[in-house]
């Protein structure tokens, strides 16, 4: 793996304005990913908000109230 290029974290982490999807792995990968998770094993902890909730997320987020990925759910 080489080295990661420097960045200004603001304006590129903290500014986001679009959310795009990546191809650079395959279905394969995201199965192996998957399974290695399981193995070892991973339990991910998430809180959950409602997307009318989504500006409350952002300034939980900020104020560092969130211990764990924060995940808008429609519906």
């Amino acid at each position: 793996m080489t080295d990661l290029p420097a960045m200004s974290y603001e304006p590129h982490l903290f500014w986001e304005k679009t959310l795009q999807s990546v191809t650079a792995n395959t279905r394969a990968d995201g199965e192996a990913l998957l399974a290695e998770a399981a193995a070892i094993p991973i339990r991910p902890r998430v809180t959950r908000y409602a997307l009318a909730d989504a500006n409350r997320a952002l300034a939980d987020i900020k104020s560092s109230e969130v211990e764990a990925t924060a995940v808008l759910m429609i519906g």
